[in-house]
């Protein structure tokens, strides 16, 4: 459906016109999830979606080779996990398992800082910017969205302001305009 025609959007009827090129873009909505498959490079590795950045982000400290295998191009990748945002989040999860199959080996934890302080929101955010400055179509998805609140919907839970994706589409606005 167009911008505003969501569910739980609302653009009053009057700004409407100001998001039909965004509305013109197909799957636009999806291309703002963290498993939206749009590869990019960060700390010298391709990763394939934000969520495969930000689980593998989780082992980082403790555990070098597990954080690598999240990533596309590592020698030691997990194909499942390299490739499939869904298993990546199960690999990084509390438990690690998918039913009674473990993804992640019993002895290989969560870095206890990881949650403690406020890595895991910098994480996000340099994940987020990393996959919306490096591939143009997605910043210009971006900047479509305007000064729109963009939210993120979770099935059973309260929706979440996206102020990660707000920050970053500031930014990309204001490198745009000085370009200009």
């Amino acid at each position: 459906p167009d911008a505003g025609k969501g569910a739980g959007e609302k653009i009053p009827n009057e700004l409407r016109k100001e998001y039909a090129e965004l509305s013109k873009i197909k799957g636009w909505r999806r291309m703002l999830s963290n498993f939206y498959e749009s590869p990019f490079k960060l700390e010298g590795y391709t990763w394939n979606t934000v969520e495969h950045y930000y689980q593998a982000s989780k082992f980082k400290m403790g555990n070098k080779e597990f954080y690598a295998s999240f990533s596309l191009d590592a020698a030691e990748s997990n194909a499942n996990i390299s490739k499939d945002p869904k298993m990546a989040k199960i690999a990084g999860g509390k438990t690690g398992k998918q039913g009674k199959e473990f993804i992640r080996p019993k002895t290989i934890k969560v870095d206890a800082d990881f949650f403690n302080t406020n890595r895991h929101r910098l994480e996000m955010l340099r994940a987020q910017k990393s996959k919306f400055t490096q591939n143009k179509e997605l910043s210009e998805m971006l900047l479509k969205t305007k000064n729109a609140r963009l939210m993120h919907y979770i099935r059973g839970k309260p929706a979440e302001e996206f102020t990660g994706l707000m920050k970053i589409r500031k930014i990309l606005a204001q490198r745009y305009t000085k370009s200009l």
